[in-house]
């Protein structure tokens, strides 16, 4: 049985966007996907849930770059042939690229490859439940124990460094400590999202009011009228 505090937390990381976890910048355009009691292992739950999963996408191998503001016009349409600030010529082929530093058309910016990030959640509401056996399970690229902001103090120093810690308090979390980034395969990250697809879609076929004469059924049976 989960205790209120338990699902206090639970809503809260329902919202929770972070700019960034694990040293790496999250793309905050994109969405995120949310799941609870999500299984370690796809299809069974004998190794294990991990009490929250998001599933976020982010900035790998990120750079800093110059690049030519009149690139953006030539993305946007504009037909008139741009002028290079610099040399006074009529640019044919705008570059996106532009390593000089003193003209007025090139600016500074960031460029990164779209990744996979993978977050694990572990709630634990009082000290004994911190120390309890079941309820460790690290599966993702960051991994946070989330705690009540009254037991921070008491279990800081038996968390492993690689794991981050988050408390919470009156609806809001507060990242104390952040987590180790480390990679996962191609093969781990696939069936992590399956499971966290998995329980997203049964939380919400749990969540949303069915009428009374709603009826699964498989493609090849045949409902008669």
């Amino acid at each position: 049985m989960k205790t209120s505090t338990t699902m206090d937390i639970e809503r809260t990381l329902r919202s929770y966007r972070p700019t960034s976890l694990g040293g790496v910048r999250i793309n905050a355009f994109r969405g995120t996907a949310t799941a609870f009691e999500v299984p370690v292992e796809c299809g069974s739950t004998a190794f294990g849930l991990v009490d929250c999963v998001k599933v976020s996408e982010y900035f790998d191998e990120v750079q800093d770059v110059r690049i030519c503001k009149a690139s953006a016009w030539k993305r946007e349409g504009i037909s008139v042939k741009p002028i290079c600030f610099l040399t006074g010529l009529e640019m044919d082929v705008v570059p996106d690229r532009c390593i000089e530093t003193h003209c007025a058309m090139s600016t500074k910016t960031q460029t990164g490859v779209p990744n996979i990030l993978i977050q694990c959640f572990e709630i634990k509401v009082s000290v004994s439940d911190f120390h309890s056996k079941n309820g460790h399970n690290f599966v993702g690229n960051v991994n946070f124990y989330v705690v009540p902001t009254e037991i921070y103090a008491k279990i800081k120093d038996l968390v492993p460094k690689d794991i981050g810690i988050i408390t919470y308090c009156n609806w809001s979390l507060r990242r104390r400590r952040d987590a180790t980034f480390k990679h996962l395969s191609d093969e781990e990250q696939k069936w992590m999202i399956l499971n966290v697809l998995k329980r997203t879609m049964r939380t919400t076929i749990d969540v949303i009011p069915q009428p009374e004469n709603y009826l699964i059924c498989d493609c090849e049976r045949e409902v008669e009228e």
